[in-house]
């Protein structure tokens, strides 16, 4: 579910800003967990530009039943509006999010409607090697001639070029079959000049009969369509970019399961525990990313376009820790979350919370979110070359030099 020539902008900011519609309401961990995968669902969209080895996820809740925002006993539609801007230093990534959520509660739960609109500009790391060789061609991001869109930005091949727009709807509904027990289901359909997505998820959440305790679980699937725009088509694996086959459309299949529990230890103290288990299978190489070959003075020979692996096993397990300070109104905040993948790639982040009440109806909330990942097993700056200067490709078919992909370590405040 990568996006082609970005790391997972759109979805970090889809987080963020879905996190302003549904601030306060339990249970709104969502099945994109991917996080990316590497990187934590919900980070900061000042960090996304820079997370790890994510990869864009349309999936909706794989568990919602308590995602939707408290609504009064009339059944009058309650619309919630979000716009969020996200610029980068010198233009390098602009997006421009708008939201829009209708919510409405029916006799027996609550019925919601979300409309997300963004638009996206700027560049992005192809994934070569700097290079001032007029013969060495690139892969560029609209699909068209790679010789000249890759060269886009800098001159050198280093960085790609994309403009595009993303809308997408979901529906959701919410369903209290009996007092303690809560089934939640909804789908997503999401589409781009290059991408297109379609999910559905069901999950159920039960309260304990001293209703201290909730337990939840629930399902994602979702259908993905990558391809590069303009040809509408994705390159060879490991084929020079100026020689590469055009294959059709990728596909990819994903199931992603979650379940969680949730505990009021205390009236100022809750806790939760969840995990989350997916499973993808298809096209997982990001079609704008190339991969350079170099010779031992690291002059780029060519230029290849990546490969990855055919399915991937992500899984992760994220604890919360919620406590409100005796005779105060303010809240300090735990999470911390463990990822790992089939890939080689784990990540570990760490965040910080303290809310800081002004009034009942102001406060301050700073934080501290820390976060290290490891680099996939496939991951190289760069390919070798043999004596006849031709790629040295390797045993495994595998490789790539998307920077997502790589290890970093980060600290937002």
């Amino acid at each position: 579910m990568s996006d082609p020539r970005r790391p997972t902008l759109a979805s970090r900011l889809a987080l963020a800003a879905c996190a302003l519609v549904a601030v306060g309401a339990p249970g709104t961990a969502a099945a994109t967990g991917d996080d990316g995968g590497a990187d934590a669902a919900g980070s900061n969209a000042a960090e996304a530009s820079a997370s790890g080895a994510s990869e864009r996820e349309t999936t909706p809740p794989a568990a919602p039943a308590a995602a939707m925002p408290a609504i009064g006993p009339r059944a009058d539609w309650n619309v919630d509006t979000a716009w969020l801007s996200y610029v980068e230093s010198d233009d390098r990534v602009a997006v421009a999010k708008s939201i829009g959520t209708l919510t409405r509660a029916t006799e027996n739960g609550s019925l919601g409607i979300t409309l997300v609109h963004d638009t996206m500009s700027g560049a992005s790391p192809t994934g070569a090697v700097r290079s001032d060789d007029p013969a060495v061609t690139y892969t560029g991001a609209s699909g068209g001639d790679a010789a000249e869109a890759g060269k886009g930005s800098g001159g050198d091949g280093t960085m790609g070029q994309f403009e595009d727009t993303r809308l997408q709807a979901a529906l959701q509904r919410e369903q209290d079959l009996r007092r303690s027990l809560t089934l939640g289901y909804g789908a997503v359909v999401s589409q781009e000049s290059d991408y297109d997505s379609f999910g559905a998820n069901v999950g159920v959440e039960k309260e304990s009969a001293d209703r201290m305790t909730t337990f939840d679980a629930g399902i994602a699937l979702t259908r993905d369509t990558i391809y590069r725009s303009g040809g509408e088509d994705t390159p060879e694996p490991l084929a020079e970019t100026g020689e590469a086959r055009r294959f059709e459309k990728g596909e990819r299949r994903t199931v992603e399961t979650r379940f969680g529990v949730s505990r009021v230890l205390n009236r100022r103290t809750l806790a939760q525990l969840s995990t989350t288990i997916a499973m993808s299978d298809g096209y997982h190489s990001d079609p704008y990313k190339v991969i350079s070959a170099v010779d031992a003075t690291g002059r780029v020979v060519s230029n290849l376009h990546e490969s990855r692996p055919d399915s991937r096993l992500r899984t992760s397990v994220q604890g919360q820790l919620v406590h409100r300070l005796a005779d105060a109104a303010h809240t300090l905040r735990l999470d911390y979350r463990f990822y790992r993948d089939d890939w080689g790639v784990t990540s570990n982040t760490a965040t910080v919370r303290f809310r800081y009440a002004l009034s009942p109806t102001r406060y301050l909330e700073p934080h501290v979110r820390l976060y290290r990942q490891s680099a996939a097993d496939f991951h190289v700056a760069s390919l070798d070359v043999d004596d006849r200067f031709r790629p040295i490709l390797p045993d495994s078919g595998v490789a790539s030099a998307d920077y997502r992909l790589d290890g970093m370590r980060s600290v937002t405040v």
